[in-house]
């Protein structure tokens, strides 16, 4: 029983860093060739782009969905908003005729309910957690996947940022306004940014304004695509 459970430790290490290694060039490809007008010109907001999100509601031990779609509606709209406004980009369903949130149904371990924020989030990503959330991605590389779970520690919403296709929240961080945008803004290269009128603010009270800077990245991102 050790064997195994070693195994699969060392497994998750090698399956996580080589998940790490190929996302991080393929995100150089789209930012140095694929992308390379919206890495120099992205400030200018043209042409329109889209993101494309899935997101997997968790259940818990008793099979109760940690949140309802609805609960995540307001939040859904804020993003939207925000990513047209600030960067000519469409939020949209991962399918043009399907919801953007649907409830996961498979039993999910105790350490993908209760996950790791901040720099813990980093490691998760070579254990259990980070191999569940990579064999339930909407797709690789494109669709982002945001996965509400019971509970981060530290935080309310996470993102490692361009090295993983997903962004966690849990049910506060679900139902704030703001948050979802924040981290998906993170997934697409962006960084605190200490501005309390920026997006990137650290803390929920945050505006909704962003640097022309920001638009390059954000555009040149491998997740905003023109289809």
């Amino acid at each position: 029983m050790r064997l195994k459970s070693n195994s699969a430790k060392v497994w998750n290490i090698i399956t996580g860093i080589a998940r790490v290694v190929i996302r991080t060039l393929v995100e150089a490809v789209h930012r140095l060739i694929i992308n390379i007008f919206d890495m120099l010109l992205g400030f200018l907001n043209w042409p329109e782009k889209k993101l494309r999100v899935k997101i997997f509601i968790l259940q818990d031990l008793q099979a109760e969905p940690v949140v309802s779609s609805a609960d995540l509606e307001p939040a859904i709209a804020y993003a939207r908003r925000s990513f047209k406004k600030n960067f000519n980009v469409n939020l949209l369903p991962r399918h043009d005729k399907e919801p953007f949130a649907e409830v996961l149904q498979k039993k999910v371990p105790p350490e993908v309910l209760h996950t790791e924020g901040s720099i813990g989030a980093l490691g998760a990503e070579f254990k259990t957690a980070g191999s569940f959330f990579a064999a339930n991605l909407s797709g690789i590389f494109y669709p982002l996947t945001a996965f509400i779970v019971i509970d981060i520690r530290g935080a309310t919403g996470c993102s490692l940022g361009p090295i993983t296709d997903y962004v966690t929240l849990d049910p506060f961080g679900a139902k704030n306004t703001s948050i979802l945008a924040h981290e998906l803004a993170h997934a697409c290269g962006l960084w605190h940014i200490k501005q309390r009128s920026n997006l990137l603010w650290p803390s929920d009270d945050r505006g909704d304004e962003v640097k022309w800077w920001q638009k390059n990245l954000f555009r040149s991102s491998r997740h905003v695509t023109y289809w």
